[in-house]
């Protein structure tokens, strides 16, 4: 992989892989205006309960690269999860040494990267799917864009790396936004996986189909998928010798969930948290309820990595990620922190956030 051209802060081409088809009217999302959930500068800046907040997250960084690399994207107005940040996002002054890769403008699709011994990422440098392979079965989460990109992305990266979708058990959904869900109906009528979704976000991901607009507009065929399975908190799914668990995370979309997966790495079982949202939280409600709920449940099963389908965002930078994939099985997996530094990582996070809805006045 190689970064392509010069990159543009507008991003406007990839624009549906931030869900900006469900951001509020005037979101931040595609250079269209400041969103009503992020606070100003000014506001930012002048809020005496938002600066001890960051110092609090400052703190917590201390003198750990990586996590004063986190610090800097997350402790400032935007959160660090808008177009305009993953377009001009750096590398932490760490080991290995990295190669900065911001998120380009037009997107650049990456097929299948292997980051762990069971653990792939499928898709472009917008939006991709995790695969979590076993000894009999697959749980795919998340499955791009739309069929075409199901059929002629998805499936051939699995093939060329020698999986057969075929074994495809469960398809998980982070939430119903139909750049997570786009080539569901593709692999759900080709491959039979049973389907994991909230129960809420099985009613919009609907509504969004029938109502044809927005991101359903560029879909070619407009099928829903059929309702399978409502997913609840502390559901556990198993193929072979992989369980995984599900948790809801609600804020994002009232439906939206993460899940807790065991990685094996170089002989290892790693616990790792994949969430489907970093932090756009729209209320006091869903930050307490669903990101909350989520990170502390991610701090008490001492998962040692914070994930999500979109790049550059969390841990999962694609600096990161092409660096595992090409020199797999590195000596040094950058993607893993361990439980005690992913746990700074969370309440650096959990800080942050605060700090923006103290701005904001919440």
């Amino acid at each position: 992989m190689r970064i392509i051209g010069a990159v543009s802060i507008a991003l406007a081409v990839i624009s549906q892989a931030q869900d900006s088809s469900s951001a509020p009217p005037g979101a931040g999302r595609g250079g269209r205006g400041p969103s009503p959930n992020l606070p100003t500068k000014a506001q930012w800046d002048s809020n005496a309960k938002t600066q001890e907040y960051v110092a609090k997250a400052k703190a917590i960084a201390g003198d750990d690269p990586d996590l004063q690399f986190d610090f800097g994207i997350f402790c400032q107005p935007s959160g660090g999860s808008t177009n305009e940040d993953r377009a001009k996002i750096g590398v932490p002054n760490s080991l290995p040494h990295l190669t900065a890769y911001p998120t380009p403008n037009p997107k650049a699709s990456l097929g299948i990267q292997r980051l762990f011994d069971n653990f792939y990422w499928i898709g472009d440098t917008g939006v991709g799917a995790w695969l979590i392979t076993s000894n009999d079965g697959y749980i795919l989460f998340d499955s791009l864009n739309n069929e075409d990109e199901a059929r002629d992305v998805l499936v051939p990266s699995m093939k060329k790396a020698g999986l057969d979708p075929a074994k495809i058990k469960y398809m998980v959904f982070g939430h119903y936004h139909l750049d997570h869900t786009g080539g569901g109906l593709y692999i759900q009528s080709n491959y039979h996986p049973k389907v994991v979704m909230g129960r809420d976000d099985w009613e919009l991901y609907f509504k969004t189909m029938q109502s044809g607009s927005g991101q359903a507009a560029r879909l070619a065929n407009k099928t829903p998928m059929k309702r399978d399975i409502d997913a609840t908190d502390g559901m556990k799914i198993t193929a072979g010798d992989v369980t995984a668990t599900i948790y809801e995370m609600t804020g994002h979309t009232p439906g939206s969930i993460g899940m807790i997966v065991p990685v094996k790495y170089q002989g290892r079982a790693h616990p790792i948290l994949l969430v489907t949202a970093a932090t756009d939280v729209h209320n006091r409600e869903s930050f307490i309820g669903g990101y909350e709920h989520i990170w502390d449940i991610g701090i008490q099963n001492k998962v040692e990595s914070v994930m999500q389908v979109h790049p550059n965002t969390n841990m999962n930078l694609l600096a990161r990620t092409k660096y595992v994939s090409e020199n797999y099985p590195p000596a040094k997996n950058p993607l893993l922190y361990g439980a005690d530094r992913t746990k700074k990582y969370i309440e650096i996070m959990r800080a942050c956030t605060l700090g923006r809805m103290e701005a904001l006045g919440w």
